[in-house]
């Protein structure tokens, strides 16, 4: 591996952490932002919906625009966002200022996903190994970010966090522009250009929809997760000795570091085994640990909540992989950007409709309501399953390459 791929993968990992720091930082921080605004927890589930629509629906353009210009430029763009929109968030003087500055974080979080997905692709030769590190660098962001959060806000106050959080996205964008080339040439494998080629849509349809639909259901419960889990642990959790964020935060990243073991395991697996019997067995060990997460308390919930991370974030490699599995090759990189806006974009709207549950029934119902999302994405992959092989049939005879 040569010094520009060493640098790609490790700015590239870097942003991923960064970016999932931030966006987890919102759902640590919502109990003393909510109280600091006098705003109800179904204003605080819109706010993130907000931000995680936004987050979804830069995805589309961008993946677009990483085919033709240069993925450096967008990573400082991203960066630079980042840095912008939380120093916003900090210094918002009222709540629409708030919603202002997390719309614009949520889109420069956008610009991340199918840009370093389009650069590494590019650019590493090992691309397994590639994509493997930067999406360490994700998961570690996911799981440090509450707790990082919560310690800075419990001593200095929720807006110290965000002004903190700030600067190494603003200092990544300054290395980004001094130390990498703005047209890296490729080492890797070259990107074969989209094809003008006639899609025979009719085999591929069907399977498409199944996994955006499992995608949206699954962001459905992503987003209930990363939004709601640090306020719920704080409230079934009592230690005298820390303040109700601090509990949330640090308790929600022990949980949410097992998703890392997810990942992995999720790539290993996808590669031995049916990708579509693995989505299903992840889906039905998810369901009964949010059932479980929705009715416990204590060590109990923390450890069905560590549990349900390690499936959840199983399943992402796997159904990457699956979606790759029934997409024309020649149509990939659209299809992916569709996927993330389903995942990210309309994922997103759990946010508002949770916010409501939580408003009207409690905080609890948010995971037992989420443990339906995911019995109706199990409908979906029980169906893809089912139906796998008539449809690679169809997919032969079509003549459409997946690879």
């Amino acid at each position: 591996m040569n010094k520009l791929e060493k640098q790609v993968i490790g700015y590239t990992a870097t942003c991923h952490g960064l970016v999932h720091v931030l966006e987890l930082t919102y759902g640590a921080l919502l109990v003393s932002i909510s109280q600091e605004f006098n705003a109800t927890i179904f204003i605080m589930g819109v706010l993130a919906n907000v931000m995680g629509f936004a987050f979804g629906a830069t995805a589309l353009p961008t993946g677009f625009i990483a085919d033709r210009r240069s993925e450096r430029n967008l990573l400082i763009f991203c960066s630079l966002g980042m840095g912008v929109s939380a120093l916003i968030i900090g210094f918002s003087a009222s709540i629409y200022l708030l919603g202002v500055g997390l719309f614009l974080l949520g889109m420069a979080l956008g610009i991340y996903h199918p840009t370093s997905a389009a650069f590494i692709a590019r650019v590493v030769t090992r691309r397994g190994l590639g994509f493997g590190l930067q999406g360490i660098g994700g998961n570690l962001g996911l799981a440090l970010g509450p707790v990082l959060a919560s310690t800075i806000a419990a001593f200095l106050g929720w807006r110290a966090a965000y002004l903190i959080f700030a600067i190494p996205p603003l200092l990544l964008a300054l290395l980004l522009w001094l130390t990498l080339h703005p047209e890296p040439v490729p080492t890797g494998p070259a990107v074969t250009p989209v094809r003008k080629e006639k899609v025979a849509w009719h085999a591929v349809t069907l399977p498409i929809v199944l996994i955006f639909s499992i995608t949206i259901l699954s962001g459905f419960v992503y987003r209930a997760l990363v939004t709601f889990l640090p306020l719920y642990l704080s409230e079934r959790i009592q230690l005298s000795f820390l303040g109700g964020v601090l509990i949330g935060g640090s308790f929600a990243s022990i949980v949410l570091m097992f998703g890392i073991g997810g990942q992995f395991l999720g790539g290993f697996f996808s590669e031995r085994r049916s990708r579509e019997s693995l989505a299903f067995l992840v889906l039905v060990l998810q369901i009964p640990l949010l059932v479980i997460m929705g009715n416990a308390s204590g060590i109990i919930l923390m450890s069905a909540g560590a549990l349900f991370a390690l499936f959840h974030f199983m399943s992402q490699p796997v159904n990457n992989i699956l979606l790759a599995d029934y997409s024309p090759a020649a149509w990939r990189g659209r299809i992916f950007g569709v996927y993330f806006f389903c995942n990210y974009g309309v994922g997103s709207f759990s946010a508002s409709m949770l916010g409501y549950v939580a408003k009207q029934y409690g905080v609890n119902w948010v995971f037992v309501v989420s443990a339906g999302f995911a019995a109706l994405a199990l409908l979906c992959i029980i169906y893809l399953w089912t139906q796998a092989k008539k449809i690679k049939q169809r997919m032969s005879v079509a003549g459409i390459q997946t690879t």
